[in-house]
């Protein structure tokens, strides 16, 4: 008798030359909530499309693309032109305040995997 393998349900992560100490920050965020992820190495053209692709891809339909520029986190519902995050990191403070930042950011996309309230993140789509 054969056993089959099942991949847990997890956040989908493409990841494009990214700082680890940052990376780091926001799966912790995703990690404290409990929720397990995926990190894949890949090239991003269009980070939007790519956070869509990655949450259409995940069981838990929520995917993240993150360059050394910015952060997107998105849900399989939503159209790739619209994430629920897209974070700028140029425009999220200093050290302290971008680590906080990438932490709530990481929880936000496990708490949409949850159905609970979002922590406050600076979006640039708010």
């Amino acid at each position: 008798m054969h056993s089959q393998l099942q991949e847990v349900p997890a956040i989908w992560v493409y990841l494009e030359q990214v700082d680890n100490k940052q990376l780091h920050q926001m799966l912790w965020g995703i990690e404290e909530e409990g929720i397990p992820f995926k990190t894949t190495e890949k090239q991003i053209t269009d980070i939007r499309k790519e956070a869509h692709n990655a949450a259409s891809l995940s069981p838990l339909a929520v995917g993240i693309a993150c360059t050394h520029q910015e952060i997107v986190v998105h849900s399989r519902n939503l159209t790739p032109e619209s994430p629920l995050f897209q974070v700028s990191l140029h425009t999220l403070g200093a050290q302290g305040e971008l680590y906080s930042q990438l932490r709530n950011l990481g929880c936000n996309a496990a708490r949409l995997v949850k159905g609970l309230p979002f922590k406050p993140v600076n979006d640039a789509n708010q």
